[in-house]
């Protein structure tokens, strides 16, 4: 069935005439290989797109004042050049895909600072030496990470180990030493 015949049905269904009323589209398992056009709904906040066969990641055409954006489950490869514009998500599930390149994807990622809930697991750069500490040094406004809460012991250590001169500064001036 042709995605744009899917949105309709599944709007008549809610009984929903008007894009304007459109807050949340589900198009999960629909066997999709590419994000729709779904510029239309210009208040959409949230956006299942899970368990498809997606692998190109392009959301220019969503609206970046999404809150929620489900993509687990599909075959993407990168997220880079697809993302950056959604600074106001706060929740991002991208786990069970092919993602590789744990600095790309953070440096995709760097300017949602609303970001509070995100998933990686099951993707290659999960397995990158220091992963979860460098998510939670590039993403500090993360507060769950792979379903697990972000603790402050590891908010520290992350600090520690990607800003050491600024963690040797602080620790001299805290103990009154000079460098």
């Amino acid at each position: 069935m042709e995605v744009g015949k899917v949105i309709e049905d599944s709007l008549q269904k809610r009984g929903i005439r008007r894009d304007c009323d459109v807050c949340q589209v589900s198009l999960a398992t629909k066997k999709l290989i590419s994000v729709p056009d779904l510029s239309r709904f210009h208040f959409l906040r949230m956006l299942w797109l899970n368990n498809n066969k997606i692998r190109e990641l392009s959301c220019r055409s969503v609206n970046c004042c999404l809150t929620e954006l489900y993509l687990q489950n599909n075959n993407i490869k990168s997220v880079s050049g697809a993302l950056s514009h959604l600074t106001c998500l706060q929740i991002l599930f991208l786990h069970n895909n092919l993602i590789r390149g744990s600095e790309d994807t953070m440096h995709e990622l760097r300017r949602m600072q609303q970001l509070q809930n995100a998933t990686f697991f099951l993707n290659p750069i999960s397995h990158e030496l220091g992963y979860r500490q460098h998510v939670i040094h590039r993403l500090p406004s993360l507060q769950i990470l792979d379903g697990k809460e972000v603790k402050p012991a590891e908010r520290k250590t992350s600090f520690q180990i990607y800003s050491q001169d600024c963690h040797r500064i602080l620790q001299s001036v805290a103990f009154g030493r000079c460098q």
